[in-house]
């Protein structure tokens, strides 16, 4: 007797630590099957042993690969393909690469930044396109508050990454067959934000504002892959 087709999973990228990680739990907990993309091979084993479903299920599937250059993207799509049904994806992975930024930073560094945050979600979308149509499946990009407004910023190729990554989601709008959604947080309560925070003066506090818990930034990411609206993007701020 042939073995039943497993249920679709959900490609969660940046899924090693941090927010992706606690996206993760979260949808585990509402019994999603998983596959984890991350450049840290290490984290990214803990990741899935900890998302793993009760019941003795398999683990979540786990990539290996530097979502930073085009051709990591792409093996990652290919792989994520072979563990088809899919019927969500998060575009999780990015962040502000550490050093100097633009315009003191190196061509090939801020050139790796504006990938991993705009362009390797642009291009996972469109491979994994075709699969999750058939599910009717959906995206959610996770944007930033850097992203916003017209004021200067300390990472402009981050800033100015993030801001397509919003206006990348509002443009796909129209199409029914897939939903593409999309959350934009402002500064995560994970553990570095709040050892900064704390470090703060009263003042300077009161000028950032609250963190936002990653607890309920998954809790939105999870409602948007059930039933969000496409080109909705909710602010979190």
């Amino acid at each position: 007797m042939r073995d039943s087709a497993p249920p679709p999973a959900t490609v969660i990228t940046g899924a090693a630590a941090g927010l992706g990680a606690v996206i993760a739990a979260e949808l585990t907990r509402r019994g999603q099957r998983l596959i984890l993309v991350d450049r840290d091979r290490e984290a990214l084993a803990a990741a899935a042993a900890a998302a793993a479903l009760p019941g003795g299920a398999a683990p979540p599937h786990v990539i290996v690969a530097d979502l930073s250059s085009l051709a990591g993207a792409q093996a990652a799509a290919e792989d994520a393909l072979r563990q088809a049904p899919l019927d969500g994806l998060v575009n999780n992975a990015g962040g502000q690469a550490p050093g100097e930024q633009y315009p003191a930073a190196a061509p090939d560094a801020w050139h790796a930044s504006v990938t991993l945050n705009l362009l390797t979600p642009m291009l996972l979308t469109q491979l994994l396109w075709e699969e999750l149509a058939r599910a009717s499946g959906a995206v959610v990009n996770i944007g930033s508050s850097g992203g916003l407004g017209d004021a200067p910023y300390a990472s402009p190729e981050y800033g100015a990454a993030k801001a397509g990554l919003h206006r990348f989601t509002t443009s796909l709008g129209d199409r029914r067959d897939v939903r593409v959604t999309g959350v934009i947080p402002g500064w995560i309560g994970l553990a570095r934000a709040r050892a900064e925070r704390a470090a703060m003066s009263p003042a300077e506090r009161e000028a950032t504002g609250p963190l936002v818990e990653p607890e309920a930034i998954a809790r939105e990411v999870a409602d948007l892959l059930e039933r969000g609206h496409a080109g909705e993007l909710r602010r979190m701020l």
